[in-house]
């Protein structure tokens, strides 16, 4: 049998199979950066599209790709169009949105109209859809795909769906307009949708709004933010640290009133130190005699003294002072708790009463988050990864940004009959939690580490 026979038989199966029913495998994308989208506001999604069938693949047969963006909560007519001004559409958004619809008004108008009666805070964009040749006959192809999209992880938060058909390489006719409820935008390519039920858009309408559609009970949004704050102004707790010895009073009082960074290169051993209007580096292998350069150089004598002296204290001490932070925060991570003392002569460190979020996974095996790169990335994007003795099955995603917003939500092909996807997908929100109060225990105890290596001081007495 020759590949075009393959092929040929393979898409007989689907559209032998075919009743309409997509499967969208939906992966985050980052840039050169490691960024997955610009300023914590735009995800941009790519959704490989599948078509179950029997013989070929327990995962059906790809007949192509999508890719869309999510904009959260955009805020204003100028975060819309600034991020669309970040990233490559092949849609004509930017010339289309600022213009006003005759019948409408502005494109901001009638977003947060949408926002307010569905009570759903995102702008959703299904900017690309390419299908294979073979399978572009399917029947009611294109609606299928603008529904499984808009009703996804990626899409379902949205009050509003733009497409721009011009682009894409299958029709969306007359009649998928209708049956979608999308309207071209002031005569351009572009158009716009509320993100629900046709038939239910009138209801909610006559009623003020009530009982907007619910997002899913495969996903969940949680802000972590306020639980941080709220945890700062509790005080401090102390973990026990072993600490270098105190700087000789001589020596600290050359040091500068106004550090503000210390950066480490262990490639060669130098210390940058950053104040206000002057930056000090020392040079030198850990162990070695360190060497002051440029500005450094020229400081006053008690200020080369305490830059010296800092700077083998730093490559003495700070290693395994560091490994202790990851100690401390691989005990909270695996158990919930903080190693704390509370007796006042123990030698110690401060950092954040973080809260402890503890749930059980409700089923067979354990769940755990793995980051989708070995680089730092902002927003911090993770597979959920079910472990059930020799396998390990992916079964959702997690999205933790700095600020403490995260969203965890279950791949709509995993498990869809699981008897209780609200604990399912809470337990992922609280790995995720585990995740960011464990970042605020390493940036907290960071800087004190540094603090003390420079001053002796322990922040907080």
């Amino acid at each position: 049998m020759t590949d075009d026979d393959d092929t040929a038989a393979t898409a007989q199966s689907v559209y032998d199979a075919w009743d309409g029913q997509l499967r969208l495998d939906l992966s985050l994308t980052v840039d050169e950066d490691g960024r997955s989208f610009t300023g914590g506001r735009m995800q941009w999604w790519v959704a490989e599209l599948r078509v179950p069938t029997e013989g070929y693949s327990s995962h059906g047969v790809v007949i192509g790709r999508c890719t869309a963006y999510t904009l959260y909560a955009p805020d204003s007519f100028d975060t819309v169009m600034g991020n669309f001004d970040v990233f490559q559409f092949l849609g004509d958004y930017r010339s289309a949105l600022p213009i006003h619809h005759p019948a409408g008004g502005s494109f901001w108008e009638l977003f947060t109209r949408a926002r307010d009666l569905l009570g759903k805070p995102d702008l959703f964009t299904i900017d690309r859809i390419a299908i294979k040749d073979e399978y572009r006959d399917l029947h009611e192809l294109t609606p299928v795909i603008v529904s499984a999209l808009s009703n996804s992880p990626a899409g379902r938060s949205s009050a509003m769906v733009l497409i721009d058909p011009s682009t894409w390489n299958i029709p969306f006719t007359e009649y998928d307009q209708e049956a979608l409820s999308f309207a071209p935008w002031a005569d351009t390519t572009v158009q716009a949708s509320m993100n629900a039920d046709p038939e239910n858009v009138y209801d909610m309408t006559m009623n003020g709004g009530a009982g907007a559609p619910p997002v899913g009970s495969r996903l969940m949004d949680v802000n972590l933010g306020p639980a941080l704050e709220h945890a700062i102004t509790h005080g401090p707790i102390a973990v026990p640290f072993t600490l270098p010895p105190k700087l000789p009073s001589d020596v600290w009082a050359g040091a500068p009133e106004d550090v503000h960074d210390v950066h480490a290169d262990e490639s060669n051993g130098t210390i940058t130190i950053e104040c206000h209007d002057v930056t000090y580096e020392v040079v030198g292998a850990p162990g070695t005699a360190p060497q002051l350069v440029g500005t450094s150089a020229e400081a006053e004598p008690a200020r080369q003294e305490w830059l010296r002296t800092v700077h083998q204290r730093w490559w003495q001490y700070e290693p395994d002072m560091h490994a202790r932070i990851h100690e401390v925060i691989d005990g909270y991570i695996a158990t919930g708790v903080i190693d704390i003392t509370d007796d006042e002569t123990v030698p110690h460190l401060h950092t954040i009463d973080v809260p402890s979020p503890e749930s059980t996974w409700p089923g067979n095996g354990d769940v755990h988050l793995e980051p989708t790169s070995d680089d730092a990335t902002e927003p911090a994007v993770f597979h959920a990864i079910l472990e059930l003795g020799d396998q390990h099955e992916h079964i959702g995603v997690v999205i933790l940004h700095e600020t403490g917003y995260l969203r965890a939500f279950l791949h709509d092909h995993w498990n869809p009959e699981h008897p209780n996807p609200d604990a399912a997908v809470e337990h992922l929100v609280n790995l995720a939690a585990k995740q960011f109060f464990a970042g605020a225990i390493h940036n907290e105890l960071s800087d004190n580490v540094e603090h003390n290596l420079l001053t002796s001081d322990v922040r907080g007495h």
